[in-house]
């Protein structure tokens, strides 16, 4: 995307690999050990690129994770 810096098409792209987690939690049989492996490696990603700021992601991606896991596969 012209105009975009790479720090913000890095952001955009941990955006849309949280989305998709996000989507593999309520639509999906994807099993929940493999959803584990996603965040971790989503995790990983976000620390490289954003170390200082975890504590945001931490609050924003895997809170919204726990939550959908508790509402949609609480019976796992």
């Amino acid at each position: 995307m012209p105009g975009t810096s790479p720090i913000d098409r890095r952001a955009d792209e941990i955006r849309r690999k949280a989305e998709r987690i996000a989507v593999l939690i309520v639509s999906s049989d994807y099993p929940l050990v493999d959803i584990a492996i996603e965040r971790s490696n989503l995790r990983d990603e976000a620390e490289e690129l954003f170390p200082e700021r975890m504590d945001i992601y931490d609050r924003i991606y895997e809170s919204r994770f726990d939550r959908l896991i508790e509402q949609w596969r609480n019976e796992e």
